[in-house]
């Protein structure tokens, strides 16, 4: 693509609005500046004001992201685009960041509750989780959560066999997640008497990916699609289901493809 449409060139972030030119310059323009100036006029004279807050703010990744860029070590802009996500994730504030300590106290306190045993593999706890949510739906006996088990721990092991000890964590986890989302609660009596069918609707969905206790990222676009309605119909649901306590919002979302910030709730029953 000659003339690709750009992402960060109206950022408040003007160091990725730098980065980026240059991405588009070596990328597509094999470095030509008078070839990029032509194809952005709009941006031609504000580009050189970006490189100051560059000069003076970049870390040291986004130094070496340049430098990539400036040796032809990146192809494509996706590939430049993907190595930019992570300086796109918004910083924790407010109920986000106590939400963000409490769990990184919760995580240490199980490192030393269970020492050897505890299991240091995010990967296979994301699949722990997973797993938990099938089993979830019928009565699964102790012999199938372990089969469960044994398979995840093979795909997601990283060559490192688990202990006796790691694999127990892991099976007594599944079995606290299966248990959380089995939970029934007073909450749903309130809703079924709510008359709403979205709302009712949204909150099956909400239990269904998220056990009690844990936070779910729960964008609009998601939710719509979740629960098969309109997008302007998401905001009151979603206000009126932290009303009633069924969940509390951690972290509004901001829309915009580039904001990288999504609704987070923490599901409460």
């Amino acid at each position: 693509m000659d003339h690709p449409e750009p992402r960060f060139f109206e950022h408040t972030n003007k160091v990725l609005a730098h980065l980026e030119w240059e991405a588009i310059r070596y990328i597509c323009f094999d470095g030509r500046h008078l070839d990029i100036s032509n194809a952005y006029p709009k941006y031609e004279k504000r580009q050189s004001y970006w490189l100051e807050p560059f000069n003076t703010k970049a870390t040291e990744r986004q130094r070496h992201i340049r430098q990539l860029v400036m040796q032809r070590e990146i192809g494509t802009l996706g590939d430049f685009y993907a190595l930019l996500e992570p300086f796109l994730k918004p910083r924790a504030r407010g109920k986000a960041l106590k939400d963000k300590k409490k769990r990184t106290a919760q995580a240490a306190f199980q490192r030393a509750k269970l020492a050897d045993a505890f299991v240091e593999n995010r990967p296979l706890m994301i699949e722990a989780r997973k797993i938990a949510m099938e089993l979830s739906e019928g009565k699964a006996s102790n012999q199938q959560v372990v089969n469960k088990v044994d398979k995840i721990i093979a795909e997601h092991g990283e060559h490192k066999p688990l202990s006796a000890a790691q694999k127990q964590t892991v099976i007594q986890f599944v079995k606290r997640q299966i248990q959380k989302h089995q939970n029934l609660d007073k909450v749903e009596r309130l809703i079924i008497d709510a008359d709403d069918k979205n709302l009712y609707f949204m909150w099956g969905k909400i239990k269904r990916h998220c056990p009690v206790g844990d936070t779910i990222a729960w964008p609009t676009a998601r939710a719509a699609k979740e629960a098969h309605c309109s997008k302007t119909l998401i905001a009151p649901i979603m206000k009126q289901l932290v009303s009633l306590g069924a969940v509390t919002l951690i972290q509004a979302g901001k829309a915009g493809r580039n904001s990288g910030r999504a609704a987070i709730y923490r599901r409460e029953l």
